[in-house]
Parts: C-alpha cells; structure tokens; sequence
C-alpha cells in the first residue's frame, strides 16, 4: 500500500512535521506500507532526521495547475507517477481542484482551523469552490466550526507521551543542571520571530536555564523529544506548538502572530482548556485504513 501526504509550507516547518507525525504514527502501528511526503518546504532535512521518504517540487501558480495546464504541472505529473492508494490533503484543496477527481484513490482532507473564505479561492479563471465530493473523507484535526462538513480528530502531535525522553535523559542530553528550572524560548514560524520576541523574555533569564531554538538556524529537532526538560515555554500559538503543550500540558506563553487563512488567537482563546489523552496521529490513520 502507498499513502501519499501532501502540503506546501514555503514558511515555517508545521505543515511539514504534521506529515512526518503522520509517518510516524504509520511506524508506530506498524503498518507495511510506503509513505511518502510531497512538498515544498525548505525544511525537508526534517524527513531525513526521522527517516520519512520525501519527494520535493516547485511551487506552482495558478496558471500551471489551471483546467487547461495541470496536465503539464509537477503536481499532477508525481503524484500520477505514485499512483497512491490514499492520498491526504493537508489543506491545499485548490492546488488539485482540476484533477482530483482522475485519481483513482482514496482521498482524505485535513483541515486546522481556518476562516470560512479559506474555502473559496479568487482566480484568474474565476472563482474556485471547496467541493466535498472529490474527498472520500474530510478531517479537522483541531476543533472549530467549519461552512463544510468536517469529522473531528484529535489534534495531530509528533510523538506519543511515552516516545519521549525522560527528564533525566533530557537534561543530561542538553547539559543542564538538574537543580535549576528551565525554560524553552522556541519560534518555527516565519523568519525573523524568533528574534522579534527575543528582547521581550529576555528577564527570564534571570529565573530560568534557557534553551533557544528555531529550526531557521538548525534548532533541536524534535524539540518534542526533550519536553520533560522543559518547566516553562515560550512560542508562538502556531498549531504543532500549541498542541503539543496542551497534550504534554506544560506552562506556556504563547505569541500570536498575523496569519492569513487562520488565527492563532482564536486557537488560544477557544482551545486553551482543550484536553485530550490519544495522538490525533494514530486516530486519522486508524480511520484512513478503514476506507
């Protein structure tokens, strides 16, 4: 069987790392297929740190994935020559508007929470509409109400509570000093966040260990790996970030930053007291694998 995960994510390494705890939720149950992440992020050394197969194109505008061009476009021309059993849709619905319905296989939505205009593009050609008939399943992998027709997963999160160091192992990892507090300070999101905030908590210093990261300048990765080290964390309410301080429940301050699709203080403001035990991970594959 061959699973194919799709996104873009020119900024940030979220939509990225969403297809690679899918991955590893495949690993985890064990199951004999081929997964595969299409992409074009800059982060794609990500994948190869967690031993996820990736395959990365260019982005393509409008024209080129166009009714009259898409049969010329990279897109179109990979994902042909995969030939998936299931193919998942990590938001880019309008990318494969004008094809999805040639492709044989069963195809799965995603969807973080999103404004309703997410569902309408403005084009050259004219407007595009959401349409849920090209998808076998539609999923929301963080709650919020929704214009479509979305069943609900939990939250979809790297690793598993149990798949990460001990505090220990963490603290001994990053050598620090098991006596004092410590405090992550980490931005993936758009270049220039991480040092935008930097001044900001710069008096935490004084109360905690710091730990910097960002995967902009070669960060650790996963940062999730070392969380038990972690008393206190600052980032942004991006959704990888967000919801794994939720399911690891850890003290957090979150930065919220201008987004054009979704906001992240709406995440904040209606998911802050949000719980849930089982990785959306494991649920959207049990769910895919029931097709």
């Amino acid at each position: 069987m061959k699973i194919v995960f799709y996104t873009s994510g020119i900024e940030g390494s979220g939509r990225l790392v969403r297809g690679i705890a899918i991955g590893n939720a495949l690993k985890r149950k064990k199951i004999n297929c081929d997964f595969i992440i299409i992409n074009s992020s800059s982060f794609t050394h990500l994948c190869d740190q967690l031993d996820v197969r990736h395959i990365e194109i260019p982005v393509e505008n409008e024209i080129q994935l166009s009714k009259e061009k898409y049969i010329d476009s990279i897109l179109y021309k990979t994902i042909i020559e995969l030939n998936p059993d299931i193919l998942i849709v990590d938001l880019l619905w309008f990318s494969l508007y004008h094809f999805i319905d040639e492709l044989k296989c069963k195809k799965v939505f995603i969807c973080h929470q999103v404004y309703n205009n997410f569902f309408s593009i403005k084009l050259l050609e004219g407007e595009l509409q959401f349409n849920e008939k090209q998808y076998d399943l539609q999923l929301a992998i963080e709650p919020f109400h929704s214009k479509i027709q979305l069943t609900n997963i939990n939250p979809i999160i790297l690793r598993n509570k149990d798949e990460i160091l001990s505090r220990e192992d963490s603290l001994a990892k990053l050598k620090l000093d098991s006596s004092r507090d410590v405090c992550l300070y980490a931005f993936n999101n758009r270049p220039g966040d991480f040092d935008k905030y930097r001044k900001k908590y710069s008096y935490l210093e004084n109360e905690y260990q710091m730990v910097y990261t960002s995967n902009y300048s070669g960060g650790l990765f996963p940062i999730i790996d070392y969380f038990n080290a972690f008393d206190f964390i600052v980032c942004a309410a991006g959704y990888n970030q967000f919801w794994e301080i939720i399911y690891f429940n850890k003290d957090a301050v979150f930065e919220h930053v201008p987004l054009k699709f979704s906001s992240t203080e709406k995440r904040y403001l209606e998911c802050s007291d949000y719980q849930f035990d089982e990785n959306g991970a494991d649920q959207l594959v049990d769910t895919i694998l029931n097709l």
